[in-house]
């Protein structure tokens, strides 16, 4: 029997569609604060042991003694397992949820496939 892989997105009342290109709209608005992060969304495939959270990051290098302009980004942090996979921030909202997508989709394929080989 073949089991079906489905990601199951919840998004948080905070999460603005309006701002999926502008990542520093959060900030802005007040739902981020400087040097903060704030979870928009848990991503969930229970059949796989994946989880996600999508969310929003201002980082000031400045506060790491390093160079640059303060900066907002999109984030997805990935577990399976209980296991930190990745954290990996995208300029907007849509490639992070492309990349979201594209990673379930790798780890769910391989337990619909023959078994491994040792």
């Amino acid at each position: 029997m073949r089991q079906e892989h489905v990601l199951t997105i919840v998004w948080s009342a905070a999460y603005q569609p309006a701002w999926d290109a502008t990542p520093e709209a959060y900030v802005e608005g007040g739902v981020v604060g400087w040097s903060r992060s704030r979870r928009l969304a848990r991503a969930e495939d229970a059949s796989a042991g994946f989880k996600a959270f999508v969310g929003v990051q201002h980082y000031d290098p400045s506060r790491w003694h390093v160079a640059g302009e303060p900066r907002a980004v999109f984030f997805v942090s990935f577990f399976q397992g209980g296991r930190t996979l990745a954290l990996r921030t995208f300029p907007t909202m849509d490639v992070a949820l492309a990349e979201l997508r594209r990673v379930h989709a790798g780890l769910a394929t391989p337990l619909n496939g023959p078994a491994a080989r040792d």
